[in-house]
């Protein structure tokens, strides 16, 4: 289709889809697992998705094939309104990053209770 030559979504999408294809569907839901258990620790003050992936590998996680599978675990939660941002960004403490700012996410508490 034409108009996906300009659809970043579309492409955000279909590579993420890669990613999580190739790392496959056991470490997905474990990644998925451990995510939202991090996030519940964190309560509503959040944390950033990265320290959902030191989590995890400080459990023993075996990394991905591509670290791409971390922010496609954050897509999937997000999309299925499991997590949301909090509004806030926070130095990113991974050396490969730089220190640039990443939004906070914190577990998407049920309305109504």
């Amino acid at each position: 289709m034409q108009e996906e030559l300009f659809d970043g979504k579309y492409y955000r999408d279909a590579g993420t889809q890669i990613a999580l294809d190739h790392a496959g569907e056991v470490w997905h839901d474990r990644a998925v697992k451990l995510a939202l258990l991090r996030f519940k620790a964190a309560g509503s003050e959040g944390c950033l998705f990265e320290q959902v992936r030191i989590y995890a590998q400080g459990l023993g996680m075996d990394p991905p094939p591509s670290h791409k599978a971390w922010g496609a675990v954050c897509l999937h939660l997000s999309k299925a309104k499991k997590i949301e941002r909090t509004g806030e960004y926070r130095a990113s403490e991974d050396v490969r990053s730089h220190a640039h700012y990443s939004p906070v996410w914190r577990i998407k508490e049920p309305h109504g209770n």
